[in-house]
């Protein structure tokens, strides 16, 4: 039989209670808890005995050792303590005690005192992943592609998550009735940014450089492009050339997606939405261009 057990859960700080409301299931189990954490638990096998744990926030301990002391007065064992003020303890369990016992605060004041240190933490760290939803929205409409979309999704599900547990720790029930879990909302936040870094990622990329000498009796210079993803795509385009030129964008069934035009210093753009597959970017000199005429050309899609 084992006697290590290694647990990879993720509790909200808004959701302490329920954290130690499983960890004395566990305990009841037979497995004590050996090292908490805020993703990763240890625990060993001991099934001659029962705790009850607790689990206190506070990032502003002056004296760590009175601190633990404190705890220990009350009969509260210290086990460890997590990178972000997490602090675990616990007490072994006796049936005959009332349950108040078993909490870390039993008057109200200490208990609002501790919501309130996470509380404010968590309001400053949704401000702040909100700002940064507003600039990735911000260059999302200045240059939108699907994953740029997708992780500003992400980082608004993750503020507003954020906000609604830092609201929800002062407020743990409705009409006595509890509050369902939102961690469900860390694994949508966890698989749009994976999705949207892996979208970023693999779209599609690339340049073009050439010069081109305008002959009248050949085809146009053409740079055919493969897309493997669709997305918004710009395609960015540079011509040192001293004649009129238009540049145009088609698929193989010769549909124009985007076109531009000018010459002497060309410098333009063209925003287009791509589906997978070949597509073409075309360089035409204007009819009236003497034979002979040189233009260097430089193309980026992305």
């Amino acid at each position: 039989m084992r006697n290590k057990k290694h647990r990879y859960v993720m509790y909200p700080a808004w959701e302490y209670q329920r954290e130690i409301d499983d960890l004395n299931a566990l305990s009841e189990a037979g497995w004590q808890l050996e090292k908490g954490g805020c993703f990763h638990s240890v625990f060993y096998r001991d099934e001659g005995v029962r705790y009850r744990y607790a689990v206190d926030y506070n990032q502003s301990i002056d004296d760590p050792a009175r601190y633990r002391d404190t705890f220990r007065e009350q009969g509260w064992e210290f086990i460890s303590d997590t990178f972000n003020g997490w602090h675990f303890f616990r007490k072994k369990y006796d049936p005959a005690l009332p349950p108040e016992e078993y909490e870390i605060y039993t008057d109200e004041h200490s208990v609002r005192d501790m919501a309130g240190r996470w509380s404010r933490l968590g309001y400053i760290l949704g401000g702040i992943e909100l700002l940064v939803t507003a600039g990735n929205a911000f260059m999302a409409l200045r240059l939108p592609s699907i994953g740029s979309i997708i992780i500003t999704l992400a980082c608004l599900t993750l503020g507003v998550t954020i906000l609604t547990g830092a609201w929800r720790i002062h407020h743990p029930s409705v009409a006595g009735k509890p509050r369902k879990s939102l961690r469900w909302c860390f694994s949508v936040v966890f698989a749009l940014l994976a999705v949207g870094l892996v979208y970023s990622f693999f779209r599609f990329h690339a340049t073009a450089d050439s010069e081109y000498v305008y002959d009248p009796a050949a085809p146009p210079w053409t740079w055919e492009m493969s897309v493997s993803l669709p997305d918004f795509y710009t395609l960015d385009a540079e011509a040192d050339v001293d004649a009129y030129v238009d540049i145009t964008v088609t698929n193989k069934n010769g549909k124009v997606l985007a076109q531009m035009g000018g010459g002497w210093d060309l410098r333009a753009k063209a925003a287009m939405f791509l589906l997978p597959g070949k597509y073409d970017v075309t360089v035409q000199y204007a009819p009236d261009t003497p034979a002979g005429t040189a233009g260097i050309f430089r193309f980026e899609v992305d």
